[in-house]
């Protein structure tokens, strides 16, 4: 077979993207034609979970900016993320709507959507975009750069049989991904349950369980700060404490002897804009060596009557968070609990000698999905890493035995 033509994108298809349309006249669900925004992208396809529409009394001269079946949308802010190219295809199911500003409609005209969107999907064409990203404090790409980049062109058959060759092989990476995340979904599933079963004994107020309680310290904390550590909401993890990213006091002379932590204490999140974050809570466990932030809450409980872990484990039943969310409960947007709030709250408290006995029971599952959440992290880590492979593989001719193309396409893109 012959070596691939290298052509720019805007020779087989056509880059646009949108105005700027007035934030004053946006409207809801059902009330327009839908937006599509950056937030509306994921990899692969569109999500209308977050909808912006433009009323349709007003669509006159913004006709040119509907997408199509087969459109190809590219974020444009920002373009290189964490969870990889903000690129999709657009469904039938995805129309009607309308492109906006720094998103970016690919319509292909000289080649097949499916083979230009796996083209797009490679990492070179990320770096591309990282390169050339203008602007510092909100980076965007420009249709320019887009249009530039090179594609490389087979004859129609060997385009089709990459396709194929690369869709066959992604299906099934595909397939294996949702199996272990199914299975994570239906394990975090059965652990709740648990934890709902394990909701029985006399209902006792958490303030009657207490032998002191109090707020964190307010004091500034920095990365590398030559005061004590502090723990703060992102070292709540899985219930007990992680000092992995951790922030100290910036100032040495400050006193916190009154905030700093003992092994059992419990820590419960009092304050903040998410729902599914207030209410978390941690035991602390030997070896922390740390005061604690204004934004939790610290109980020292009664071992004669409880155990910490029973209690930070009825805080997770879906009895106890449904009471917790109600009790937060804020027009203003970010949640609150309080001492007065928290310490008539109900818990069942059975005798500890029961309260142990379930929560070995407890621990089976949650080793299981801990091992399970490790397994699918690294199930996910070697999907990004084969997909980078197979696409590297059948754009060079590797995947469908052709002779390799990489130092030429290399060369031509100057990476």
């Amino acid at each position: 077979m012959s070596q691939p033509d290298l052509v720019p994108l805007c020779n087989v298809a056509d880059v646009d993207s949108g105005p700027a349309f007035k934030s004053s006249k946006f409207g809801g669900p059902g009330d327009g034609i839908r937006l599509v925004r950056g937030d509306n992208i994921e990899p692969g396809f569109l999500r209308w979970t977050r909808t912006r529409t433009w009323p349709t009394a007003e669509l006159a001269g913004h006709e040119h900016l509907f997408i199509e079946a087969d459109d190809l949308i590219l974020g444009m802010d920002r373009p290189v993320i964490s969870a990889g190219l903000k690129l999709a295809r657009v469904r039938p199911a995805d129309l009607p709507a309308l492109l906006v500003q720094r998103v970016a409609r690919i319509r292909p005209h000289q080649v097949a959507s499916d083979y230009l969107y796996h083209w797009l999907s490679s990492p070179q064409f990320a770096r591309h975009l990282q390169m050339t990203s203008t602007g510092t404090q909100l980076p965007h790409v420009t249709l320019k750069s887009i249009r530039e980049y090179p594609v490389p062109r087979f004859d129609a058959v060997e385009e089709r049989r990459i396709v194929d060759l690369l869709e066959d092989h992604l299906s099934r990476l595909d397939a294996a991904e949702s199996l272990v995340a199914t299975s994570l979904r239906r394990l975090t599933s059965l652990r709740r349950s648990v934890l709902a079963g394990l909701h029985d004994g006399a209902p006792t107020t958490l303030g009657e369980l207490a032998i002191d309680s109090g707020y964190g310290t307010s004091e500034k904390c920095v990365p590398a700060g030559p005061g004590p550590a502090v723990v703060r909401i992102p070292n709540l993890v899985d219930g007990r404490i992680d000092l992995s990213d951790e922030k100290r006091i910036a100032s040495a002379s400050v006193d916190v002897e009154r905030y700093l932590l003992a092994p059992d204490d419990l820590l419960i999140v009092r304050t903040n804009g998410s729902v599914d974050l207030i209410g978390r809570s941690a035991v602390v466990q030997y070896g922390v060596d740390a005061a604690f932030a204004s934004y939790l809450i610290r109980y020292q409980l009664r071992p004669d009557r409880v155990m910490p872990e029973w209690v930070q484990a009825m805080l997770s039943t879906p009895q106890v968070r449904a009471k917790i969310e109600k009790l937060a409960a804020s027009s203003a947007g970010q949640h609150n609990l309080s001492l007065s709030k928290l310490n008539p709250l109900e818990l069942p408290v059975p005798t500890v000698d029961v309260q142990a006995a379930r929560l070995s029971r407890l621990a089976v599952i949650e080793d299981q999905v801990s091992r399970l959440r490790v397994e699918l992290s690294t199930t996910q880590s070697r999907g990004v890493n084969l997909r980078r492979s197979l696409l590297a593989a059948a754009f060079s001719g590797r995947l469908t035995n052709s002779k390799p193309q990489e130092e030429r396409w290399e060369s031509v893109r100057g990476v």
